[in-house]
């Protein structure tokens, strides 16, 4: 073989060669190409990733506080848009004329902004980086909520509360009557009861700090009423009825008794319906009350006892009951006539044995009062000049078992003295006249 055609062999083989190791190249190369590509799309995308959603000074996507958006927000930016609508405010209180406020100071009030904003804006900058990226693929399609927590001294909102109370709270009293000796009528206006509510209104205040929205409460406070209104009191404007009896000075003791016993049964307020009992005003006519031993009725002879002369103001007191119309519900007269009173018009009272009482028939109030003279006891009954009568009383006289009785009535007259209704008050029976 020529050396020219050898040359030539080798220069096709050597071609051949070349050309099947490019091939080869070209086969891997695509792939080492696409692979290389995608790393760098892949690297591009995570650096885009974490330069717009992990490692940035905003908020992320999608992220709020109490419904605020604070997304692509600096956490300064965060803290001014919640601070501005979450910020604990004064907490005013009224009732009635009165105003009060309650300062976020007075109470320890707080809400943690800061801290929940910084939660918000750290939600997807935690130390984990695979967390985050967990915590911004949740965020594509879903919002996440931050809520704000309050804080407050318990023990200084109870006391500012009680501060409060203090200056509203007032105990009820009743409207009260007063009449002078000389019949001069004065009225104490009643006084309604107020009590703040202290566990209500600590409950209010602690459903608009929850709600965190403030404003102004009307105070919880319960009232009670009185029993006797104001109203009530000055409806006694009018001397419906008096009656007076004489007696000496000595005895001291018996003296002594009628005093004590008028002073004890006098200035009571009968309210409509209510029943007044001479015996349990007096109470046991005992020395241990002050009663002083004088002349007493025991089983029909006149005897030393504590007590004698209380059957005094109690039939003064009777005659002045029986001519202001008020209702007898309870009188027993003596066995031996009196000497105060004429037969049929007197009212014995004894402990555990016999009393005297009578109730106010009438819509309004009446007063009883006493006065004690120069040896004189007058009972007055007070009331509304709406309930004058003209009132005349009417004792029959007979004999029954060989002894003297009588049949009390109350006789109702009109203004020309007529009679118009006569009403039976009691029998009495005397042993000895």
């Amino acid at each position: 073989m020529s050396k020219e055609l050898v040359i030539e062999q080798e220069k096709k083989k050597s071609s051949w060669f070349r050309s099947k190791e490019k091939t080869e190249r070209s086969k891997y190369l695509g792939p080492v190409v696409a692979i290389g590509v995608a790393g760098l799309i892949a690297f591009a995308s995570i650096s885009y990733f974490n330069k717009n959603y992990i490692y940035t000074d905003t908020v992320s996507k999608n992220i709020f506080v109490e419904g605020i958006d604070i997304s692509g927000m600096t956490k300064e930016e965060a803290l001014g848009a919640v601070t501005s609508k979450y910020t604990p405010q004064n907490i005013g209180l009224s009732f009635e004329e009165n105003s009060f406020t309650i300062s976020p100071e007075d109470i320890g009030l707080e809400y943690n902004v800061e801290e929940v904003v910084d939660n918000a804006y750290n939600y997807t900058k935690s130390e984990s980086y695979f967390n985050n990226v967990g915590a911004v693929i949740g965020l594509i399609n879903n919002e996440k909520q931050f809520s704000i927590k309050s804080s407050y001294d318990e023990a200084k909102l109870s006391t500012s509360i009680e501060n409060i109370s203090n200056e509203i709270n007032k105990t009820m009293s009743d409207a009260e009557v007063s009449i002078s000796s000389s019949g001069g009528i004065s009225v104490t206006p009643a006084v309604v009861g107020k009590e703040v509510d202290i566990a209500a209104n600590k409950e209010a205040i602690y459903e608009m700090i929850e709600k965190k929205s403030f404003g102004d409460l009307n105070l919880v406070v319960n009232k009670k009423e009185p029993n006797i209104t104001t109203a009530q009191a000055q409806s006694v404007n009018k001397l419906l009825a008096e009656h007076t009896t004489r007696y000496t000075l000595n005895p001291v003791g018996r003296a002594t008794n009628i005093a004590l016993s008028a002073k004890s049964t006098s200035d009571i307020l009968l309210m409509p319906g209510e029943e007044f009992s001479y015996n349990n005003l007096t109470g046991l006519r005992t020395k241990s009350n002050g009663y002083k031993d004088a002349g007493i009725i025991v089983n029909g002879k006149l005897e030393q006892g504590p007590g004698g002369g209380v059957c005094q103001t109690s039939t003064t007191l009777y005659n002045a009951v029986l001519f202001s119309g008020l209702k007898v519900t309870d009188t027993q007269n003596h066995s031996i006539a009196s000497n105060y009173a004429p037969l049929g018009q007197d009212a014995m009272v004894s402990d555990g044995y016999s009393d005297l009482r009578f109730s106010n028939p009438y819509d309004h109030p009446v007063y009883i009062k006493n006065v004690i003279g120069n040896g004189t006891v007058t009972s007055r009954v007070y009331g509304n000049s709406a309930d004058v009568k003209n009132i005349s009383i009417k004792v029959d006289r007979f004999t029954e078992g060989g002894l003297a009785a009588t049949k009390t009535y109350r006789q109702y007259l009109d203004s020309n003295g007529n009679i118009i209704d006569t009403e039976y008050i009691a029998k009495s029976v005397y042993k000895k006249v």
